[in-house]
């Protein structure tokens, strides 16, 4: 497995698998997992050295102008506070997964494709804002990922030349000082517009309609609060959400609603999407699940199955049943509102 996919990939695989009280089922797709991790490293650093991002620049999060780098540096403190409780607790592996999540998530899927919308934009100013925050979050990820996988880390620890006058090595490098968590209205509008991206992607998956394609919005039905949020952030959105139009009233053409945060969001789709299919794969989807509903809803009725079957397996039924009432009301609320 070493030779295979790397000590490291294996290391943080075992990490992540030492739950107290269970047993380690080592699969090799698992540890194949965990070298796609180190690969992700590896390209986001590659992507930094393009982008000529600074390393070495002392930062003041009080003084940062642009929302995403206040929400990275945010994550990035809540990542470290984490990491540093479950490790006191010696739960290894809850401290490999919080910063997993971080480091896949937040800075490689999210902030790097955010950033990318700065250093396309011209603005000076930004720019070098957004590259010393690239260079300093991602120079932070490789510390806090030392522990779980050393090799990969000190490799690109010496290659960015990131030794300090003090420790040459980042085996005896500390984590970062900063240790309270920055709550602003900033921050939760970059969570909100993640969320809006992920429903709107999650969206097209549920309609079988190709995530490479563009749609279009209007933003009529929403809070005034919301609709400045899309307006101010729609070169974000347009992007990562592949937006080609916001739209403030409502376009006479077939469309949906998509329901965020309580709010109406409409979507319209090309032309070539057919929404009759669609909405005829809806309605098959919904009686496969109403099937479903209605077996576990007898089980559940069944007075020697809840006297008989471990409390456990009595739970897990009656969260599996509430979340097929859930997937049922979100199907019958898209097929009313695709015309």
């Amino acid at each position: 497995l070493i030779e295979k996919y790397s000590a490291d990939a294996l290391r943080f695989t075992l990490l992540s698998m030492a739950s107290p009280g269970r047993d380690v089922k080592l699969s090799e797709q698992r540890v194949k997992g965990y070298r796609n991790f180190l690969t992700k490293i590896w390209n986001a650093n590659n992507f930094l050295q393009v982008n000529k991002c600074y390393f070495k620049n002392k930062i003041n999060p009080k003084k940062l102008s642009l929302n995403i780098n206040k929400w990275i540096y945010s994550e990035l403190i809540r990542t470290k506070n984490s990491a540093e409780k479950y490790i006191k607790g010696y739960r290894f592996d809850e401290a490999s997964k919080v910063i997993y999540k971080f480091v896949w998530n937040s800075y490689c899927d999210w902030y790097l494709e955010f950033s990318k919308t700065i250093l396309a934009s011209g603005n000076i100013k930004q720019i070098k804002e957004v590259k010393a925050i690239l260079g300093l979050i991602f120079k932070e990820s490789l510390i806090l990922l030392h522990p779980f996988i050393p090799f990969i880390t000190e490799e690109l620890w010496l290659k960015n030349r990131l030794a300090s006058q003090k420790e040459k090595y980042l085996m005896r490098t500390p984590w970062i000082k900063d240790s309270k968590v920055q709550k602003n209205k900033e921050i939760v509008n970059v969570n909100h517009i993640i969320n809006v991206i992920y429903k709107i992607r999650s969206f097209k998956n549920e309609l079988s309609i190709s995530p490479g394609s563009f749609i279009e919005i209007s933003t009529q039905n929403l809070s005034k609060n919301n609709e400045n949020l899309f307006l101010n952030n729609q070169i974000m959105l347009k992007k990562l959400g592949r937006i080609n139009s916001i739209f403030s009233k409502d376009l006479q053409k077939q469309s949906a609603n998509l329901l965020i945060s309580g709010e109406i969001l409409k979507i319209y789709f090309d032309e070539s999407v057919d929404l009759n299919l669609i909405k005829e794969n809806l309605v098959n989807k919904q009686k496969k699940l109403a099937n479903e509903l209605q077996n576990i809803d007898k089980k559940l009725d069944n007075k020697s199955f809840i006297e008989r079957a471990p409390k456990h397996i009595v739970e897990q039924e009656k969260n599996i049943y509430n979340n097929l009432k859930i997937n049922i009301e979100k199907i019958i609320f898209t097929i009313n509102s695709l015309k």
